[in-house]
């Protein structure tokens, strides 16, 4: 019987994530220009949470690119919606690599440090009055469509669901909180996106 533990996963996240940094790295490297995509998600804007985004064209139908994200802020009465994203992400396009539909596959890895945040439609309502900090790690499907507005400048939107599993030690809100233990456990997240697009060329 083969056992899987908490720490095997996250190593193996790390190891998945730091080879397809360095193949995508290199992929870039040796692309030309018409083939790179940059982008910023203004959802992600509205919260916020400065990020970045780029995307490579590996064939007419193929496209492989990271979004990047962080958020380093605190607010009034300890508030804070801190985290580092990394979410490298495999796109299908149905016509062709940066126009019209396409079908996505990501992983995500995410450190957070959050408190005392209400959330919109009662999602992760237990992080409302208590401070929580650690990891994510998550695998997920989204379908998205690109309109091309210039020929360098587009548009997307992408909607999509994650699976993953979060590990986190749990605070009272108020600064410098007292310690209440630790929280393990699956979640279901959305993914939305509205993309401003450049092609560099």
């Amino acid at each position: 019987m083969i056992w899987i533990t908490m720490s095997g996963i996250k190593n193996l996240g790390r190891k998945a994530l730091l080879l397809f940094l360095i193949l995508l790295t290199g992929n870039i490297i040796s692309a030309k220009a018409q083939n790179i995509a940059v982008k910023n998600n203004i959802l992600y804007d509205a919260s916020t949470t400065p990020n970045f985004g780029i995307e490579l064209r590996l064939s007419n139908k193929w496209t492989a690119g990271i979004n990047v994200a962080l958020n380093p802020w605190s607010f009034s009465d300890n508030k804070k919606l801190k985290h580092l994203l990394v979410a490298p992400q495999l796109r299908y396009w149905l016509c062709e690599s940066f126009s019209g539909h396409y079908f996505g596959a990501n992983i995500a890895y995410v450190h957070y440090n959050v408190s005392d945040i209400k959330f919109p439609f009662g999602l992760y309502s237990g992080v409302d009055g208590e401070r929580r900090q650690g990891d994510l790690a998550a695998i997920g499907a989204s379908y998205g469509y690109s309109w091309i507005l210039s020929p360098h400048w587009s548009l997307e939107a992408e909607a999509g669901l994650d699976l993953g599993y979060t590990w986190s030690d749990r605070y009272d809100s108020p600064k410098c909180g007292t310690y209440r233990g630790s929280d393990n456990k699956f979640l279901v997240l959305p993914k939305l996106a509205l993309n401003i697009v450049y092609i560099i060329k």
